[in-house]
């Protein structure tokens, strides 16, 4: 009974037609610029257009009541690899297949997506390779992979970090991979121009580059970003040294081994995204005794902005609301906090301009929340994806099921 119910609720969430909307009479928590006490937002073909106190609109448009609760855009989880029936993590260089090869709708991770208020998912290959492939940016909405679907193509995953423990023979097979297409590609822009007639333009399809390069041969275009998993500090340097030497865009996915090198990453504007463990244990080497590394204070203190990520498998830190309480407690303002999981973790994955904050033209992501997202009280009540309601809580099949009435 309940799988059933849960496919009806996916089925109606996948289904509802698009809306004009007036969220009234809540606290905004814009994420850009100042918060408001009691305020509106007015969306309109699944775009935000106003937002502000004592807003109206038609006949037609849906009127939510969020007097006594919390608007604010939806969450970003920056970099995840969960929502994959499997993920490839066997064969080390696979720069030819998509994470979308492997996503799975009807898994949970989605669903809990909705509940939790995580509207913008950015879904990436694994660290267990060298060449993991190309990620995706999905909402957690629909029952087929092209409902979900944002951004196809919207990175190619590199990973730093060796299985074996083999650093040097890991990253000699980065490079041999990297420059094997750079090669190819060379040779096929060479074969292009000799072969133009007035027409210059090379065209990755038209020239039929090999197809296990051609993703490749895209990063090395800077047609697609390449997102690099470091763990260690010689990690993120070499990272940097790559997008030098290959010309790439890159976005760096930071565990806590990486703090040594955060001073590197000073006035570069890079994308940054931290792991989901904000601290950093090890053993000084000369006292014996344990230190404890403050990763977002670090990162702070550096000029660093950051975007955070989750750990399904944590009770708490599976959550972003969460980790942005964490976030202050680990000395980041409430700003920045609510930044880091909401416009900055948009600045990240490169969706900036359509995510992350309650502005005029922006995607309706909206979360109608039942405290501040701070408190620990928080629950999500409704959830809109652009412009349309995609998770009411009251009607949670799952939550009813647990509770007899959902809440």
């Amino acid at each position: 009974m309940i799988l059933r119910s849960i496919a009806v609720f996916l089925a109606a969430v996948a289904l509802v037609a698009g809306q004009d909307l007036l969220v009234r009479g809540g606290k905004v928590i814009p994420c850009k610029g100042a918060e408001l006490a009691e305020a509106d937002v007015l969306v309109r073909n699944g775009r935000i257009e106003a937002v502000g106190p004592g807003l109206s609109a038609d006949g037609s448009a849906t009127v939510i009541d969020a007097r006594g609760r919390v608007i604010m855009p939806g969450f970003v989880l920056a970099h995840t690899s969960e929502g994959m029936d499997r993920s490839n993590e066997m064969v080390p260089v696979t720069p030819f297949i998509s994470v979308l090869d492997g996503v799975d709708p009807s898994r949970p991770f989605f669903e809990d997506c909705l509940r939790d208020g995580h509207l913008t998912i950015a879904l990436m290959p694994g660290e267990r390779t060298i060449i993991g492939g190309t990620g995706v940016i999905l909402r957690p909405r629909g029952l087929v992979v092209e409902d979900l679907l944002q951004v196809d193509n919207a990175g190619m995953k590199l990973s730093l970090i060796p299985s074996a423990g083999n650093r040097a023979a890991h990253l000699a097979k980065l490079r041999a991979a990297l420059d094997d297409a750079k090669q190819h590609l060379e040779r096929k822009q060479a074969e292009s121009t000799a072969a133009a007639s007035g027409n210059g333009r090379f065209d990755l399809e038209a020239f039929q580059l090999d197809r296990r390069k051609r993703e490749l041969a895209r990063m090395l275009r800077g047609e697609i970003p390449a997102w690099i998993a470091c763990g260690t500090a010689a990690d993120v340097d070499q990272a940097l040294r790559l997008a030098d030497e290959y010309k790439l865009k890159i976005r760096l996915v930071l565990g806590g081994g990486t703090w040594r090198a955060f001073s590197l990453l000073t006035g570069k504007n890079l994308p940054v995204i931290l792991d989901s463990e904000f601290e950093f244990r090890e053993q000084d080497p000369e006292s014996g005794e344990e230190v404890v590394r403050n990763l977002p204070q670090m990162l702070k203190k550096a000029g660093v902005k950051f975007a955070v990520t989750t750990a399904p498998s944590s009770l708490g830190r599976r959550y972003l609301w969460y980790q942005a309480a964490s976030l202050v407690r680990s000395g980041l303002t409430r700003e920045e906090a609510l930044a880091a999981v909401t416009c900055d973790a948009a600045d990240a994955i490169g969706m900036g301009a359509r995510k992350g904050s309650l502005e005029p033209g922006k995607d309706a992501d909206i979360l109608v929340l039942t405290d501040d997202p701070l408190s620990g009280r928080a629950w999500v009540e409704t959830g809109i994806i652009g412009g349309k309601v995609a998770y009411e809580r009251s009607k949670d099949p799952r939550l009813t099921e647990i509770f007899g009435v959902g809440r």
